[in-house]
């Protein structure tokens, strides 16, 4: 019983964390001037509209995956490249900053949560999945957000070298995942921040 319960807060705090962070991205953009977002309906909170089956799936085994990546268009921003910088970056470091900010009404009421334990662990946990998403987006590999990133920063030929192989460096990092290897990288970076 005890085990089903972790599962389900898992798969809600994971569900919170994929949202949270994909409305950003679609917020963030619209912001700047980006109608894509809402003419697809994603400036929202609706979990349905940011969920990815593959990205859940392996988010919930492995700790780090992804969404439904938001639609965006850069054209209507007044600097393109500093606007997808703003419109990737952001949500990374407000996704690190509601970890940190969680942990830290965590270690401040930790005596009042101890005695509500399935409310530190799902706090715990939002934490631990707000933390891994940001991290995890930071790789510059398709469809993370550190890949639009770098995209912002590579010389055309180099960019259209790196859309040529996009799938391959999107499986290799896949394989790396599932077989644990990526994840222990990114777990020291994840245990450093919260």
């Amino acid at each position: 019983m005890v085990k089903i319960l972790g599962y389900f807060i898992n798969f809600i705090a994971i569900i919170i964390a994929v949202t949270f962070f994909e409305y950003l991205k679609a917020l963030i953009s619209t912001l700047q001037g980006d109608t894509r977002p809402r003419a697809q309906k994603r400036l929202t909170l609706n979990p349905a509209a940011h969920f990815e089956p593959i990205g859940f799936i392996i988010f919930f085994f492995t700790g780090y995956g992804w969404g439904k990546p938001v639609p965006t268009s850069s054209a209507k921003y007044s600097d393109k490249k500093r606007g997808t910088v703003i419109t990737y970056g952001l949500p990374i470091i407000i996704c690190i900053a509601v970890g940190i900010t969680i942990r830290l009404l965590i270690f401040v009421f930790e005596d009042a949560l101890a005695s509500v334990g399935i409310l530190y662990t799902f706090l715990y946990t939002v934490e631990k999945c707000m933390v891994s998403i940001a991290v995890f987006n930071i790789i510059p590999v398709y469809p993370m957000s550190g890949s639009w990133i770098l995209k912002c920063f590579l010389k055309p030929n180099q960019a259209v070298k790196y859309a040529q192989n996009e799938k391959l460096i999107q499986l290799i990092m896949i394989f790396l995942l599932l077989m644990g290897i990526l994840g222990r990288v990114l777990d020291i970076i994840v245990n450093f921040i919260v």
